[in-house]
């Protein structure tokens, strides 16, 4: 009797964040629900002659025509005091308790800054008077230029009372005023990248003319004799103790840590990431002159992604056959957390005619990688171990959108931006710069709200997505295709945070927004620049195709009794019925470093590949589940996030029990697991080695998602979860003799694989010699597969 072999089966993912990223009627059912989901959408006010709508009209449809805000006053002095002129006086209110200062744009007390808040006097209590009184961020060597304010990348002046009410108004919502410290030359705008072998890398935008570039970390120690990257107080706790020390100075714009320990042994790696800890920053040298911060890059929320140490370092192992060999180890991460990753052996340079035949070994999604030594192995022992690894091949990465805004403004943006301002600082800045600022937003805004944007035919079809003016505003531009879109009437998103959040959020749930290669904001015309990777022709005859299509899948799928569970599982179940992933659009992603992917696959990012093509990647998936669902009346978004430290996109859907995980990426045709993740609360997902990251809707928003209660996910709620290698056996057994032959369990914790085989053969006892002998027996994150 043969032994069962643990084999890996490969998960389907995709590549999340993709950009770019004849029907007939709609039954009765969708009808309805489309007519409700565009009831509190409906464009009264668009121009019948000329299909436009004013941005005024958009901001009266959201209550928001009348809220007071200030454009962000970047590039001020060092030393500089702010002051605020109400039209209502405070006699029984401390100054600081009107206007405050933060590192962080959510505005909250712990990101408070130490000032100097007065009235200007104590017959002026109309007047505040805000200036540093304490620097933050002060780095161990002392940066060129600074003082004041301190090192911080941005600050946030939050206003907590109406600016030209009689008598004082607390406002509902805090006015909130980005701004920064002017650097004498331009500051770096730093991002994070883990690559595929789970390395970590900073990256940078080149400086014209900079010499080198300094990195910077800050960082807090625990047990120095224990693997841990502990939280630093950055921007949200206004860096509280914070001193970054000067970490290296390079030339190039990237920096990363090798994870070669030994590199007379090239195959062998049992570290990386040696030195990964803290938050880091860059500065720009040029002329001997160094440039103010860039923004932070925290490792703390990443630090379950950045794999550290080999746990379960199998390297220079014997073992007797190859059905021995492990198919998982244990894998540390810089947070100390161990977690278990599949392993992936390499047979191409294994020579039979050694005493011990050497296999190569890797770790999935790490660097990690060594040999093992095998005594009896045969040429068909490899080429069965081949044949079980092309199956498991696991596919996942992805193509972000391309930001390319700068995080801190260039140097010569001006403090205030002036209607006509050519960009230059013309002779200097106003006095009292507040008051200027705010007089000329108003101006800015009566302008802006004059603005037009045309409304695309094709929303008349579907719902815009949207939960704010500007958002709308933007899903319609994208929508249809334009590629300028002016912010002059929205100074709360003039500045990185806020604008990156929105912009994303946008893309990410609105279906009908294809083929967004990227975006960038310029800071001194106020615009919104977008590119596409297709004609507006193509993308309009495109969105007319996946508006036709999804009307036939919903009348074929979606009946009026329906519940909200019933739709959504037949949404799934459609797509794993009648799609498949696109395994040559992940190849040519790969090829090109996940940065690229050649043109001929740009539909299998967008809705257009999974719903009109019926082949793309997750991005897709996830995009159509949230169109499909719109149509259905079923309430849903696309999220982002990564799955065993790769980047993937799903859904969540909110059903009676609240908010759930939907991933029909993962389904049983992609994946061999029916209903992977299906009904999921956070929890779960988690132990699925699941993590969602924030770039699907805007941050402080996110918590609204949380998806708390389990009692419908799939496996569960159909008894197949089990806790134990024995009640695995049992449920095995009991389906066997029931007469299925495709039996996929879930265990709830770690097993002992040899345990699991052995317990696995007892079940399968009753099975002919013939029937035994096909027996697979595979496995999935926590899914165990048995089939023959």
């Amino acid at each position: 009797m043969k032994r069962l072999w643990l084999v890996l089966i490969g998960v389907m993912l995709a590549l999340t964040g993709c950009f770019g990223n004849a029907g007939t009627d709609l039954s009765s059912v969708a009808e309805v629900a489309l007519t409700e989901n565009n009831e509190s959408d409906k464009l009264e006010a668009v121009d019948t002659a000329t299909g436009e709508l004013s941005v005024l009209d958009v901001k009266k449809k959201y209550g928001s025509d009348t809220d007071q805000a200030m454009m962000p006053m970047y590039n001020v002095a060092k030393d500089e005091r702010f002051t605020f002129q109400f039209k209502s006086r405070f006699d029984d209110l401390m100054a600081s308790e009107v206007v405050t200062v933060h590192t962080d744009i959510k505005a909250l007390p712990k990101s408070q800054v130490l000032t100097s808040t007065f009235f200007k006097n104590m017959t002026q209590t109309d007047t505040v008077e805000i200036s540093p009184l304490g620097s933050v961020l002060d780095s161990s060597d002392t940066l060129d230029g600074f003082g004041g304010w301190g090192n911080a990348p941005i600050y946030y002046i939050r206003i907590n009372y109406d600016l030209d009410a009689p008598e004082p108004s607390k406002l509902e919502k805090p006015i909130i005023i980005p701004f920064t410290i002017k650097s004498e030359i331009p500051v770096p705008t730093l991002r994070y990248e883990i690559n595929e072998k789970g390395e970590f890398k900073l990256l940078w935008n080149p400086v014209e003319g900079a010499e080198s570039y300094r990195i910077y970390r800050d960082s807090k120690f625990g047990d120095l004799l224990a693997i841990e990257n502990l939280p630093v107080s950055g921007p949200e706790e206004a860096y509280a103790g914070g001193i970054p020390s000067l970490l290296e100075e390079v030339k190039a714009t990237e920096f990363f840590y090798d994870s070669s320990e030994d590199r007379t042994d090239p195959d062998y790696i049992s570290f990386q990431n040696a030195g990964v800890y803290g938050e880091y920053y860059v500065t720009a040298i040029r002329g001997g002159k160094e440039s103010n911060f860039s923004n932070v890059v925290s490792t703390y929320p990443l630090s379950s992604r950045i794999p550290a140490d080999w746990e379960g370092n199998i390297t220079y192992e014997a073992y007797s056959d190859i059905s021995q060999l492990p198919t998982t180890t244990e894998v540390t991460f810089i947070d100390g957390s161990v977690k278990s990753r599949n392993l992936i052996y390499d047979t191409s340079r294994t020579n039979l005619e050694d005493y011990r035949p050497t296999i190569y070994v890797g770790v999935e999604g790490t660097a990690l990688k060594g040999y093992v030594y095998v005594q009896n192995v045969t040429a068909a022992d490899l080429d069965q171990l081949n044949e079980q690894q092309r199956r498991a091949k696991p596919s996942t990465g992805y193509v972000e959108p391309k930001n390319d805004t700068e995080y801190i403004p260039d140097p010569n943006v001006p403090t205030v931006i002036e209607e006509g301002d050519s960009g230059a600082q013309q002779g200097g800045e106003p006095e009292n710069i507040t008051e200027s600022q705010k007089e000329n937003t108003k101006k800015r805004v009566e302008d802006g709200d004059k603005g037009k944007v045309q409304v695309p035919e094709i929303v008349k079809e579907v719902p815009v997505n949207a939960d704010s003016a500007v958002e709308e505003i933007v899903a319609l531009s994208m929508i249809d295709t334009v590629q300028e879109v002016s912010l002059e009437a929205f100074p709360e998103a003039q500045n990185f945070e806020t604008l990156s959040d929105m912009v994303l959020k946008v893309m990410y749930q609105n279906p009908l927004v294809l083929g967004v290669e990227g975006f960038q904001y310029d800071y001194k015309t106020l615009t919104l620049h977008i590119k596409y990777n297709d004609s507006a022709a193509s993308i309009k005859k495109k969105q007319k195709e996946i508006i036709d299509e999804a009307k036939k899948v919903v009348a074929s799928v979606i009946t009026a009794e329906m519940s909200a569970e019933d739709k959504s599982k037949a949404i799934y179940e459609y797509l794993n019925e009648n799609t498949k992933y696109d395994d040559a659009a992940l190849e040519d992603a790969k090829a090109n470093g996940y940065r690229t992917v050649d043109s001929k696959f740009d539909d299998s990012f967008t809705t257009y590949g999974i719903l009109v093509k019926k082949v793309g990647v997750c991005a897709s998936y996830a995009s159509v589940y949230k169109l499909l669902g719109d149509l259905a009346g079923l309430e849903s978004v696309v999220v982002t996030g990564d799955m065993g430290g790769v980047p993937h996109a799903w859904n969540k859907v909110k059903l009676n029990n609240g908010w759930v995980h939907v991933d029909s990426t993962n389904n049983e045709t992609n994946s061999g697991v029916p209903y992977l993740l299906f009904n999921s609360s956070d929890d779960t997902a988690q132990t699925l080695n699941y993590s969602l990251n924030n770039e699907f809707w805007v941050d402080a928003e996110i918590p609204e998602f949380a998806a708390v209660d389990d009692s419908m996910e799939y496996y569960k709620a159909n008894g197949l979860e089990v806790k134990s290698v024995q009640e695995f056996g049992s449920k095995l057994e009991e389906k066997v003799k029931a007469g299925e032959t495709y039996i996929v369990l879930r265990l709830a914790g770690k097993v002992d694989e040899e345990a699991l085989a052995t317990e696995t053969g007892k079940a399968l006892s009753s099975l002919s010699d013939e029937q035994y002998e096909n027996v697979q027996l595979a496995s999935l994150s926590n899914y165990i597969l048995v089939y023959y």
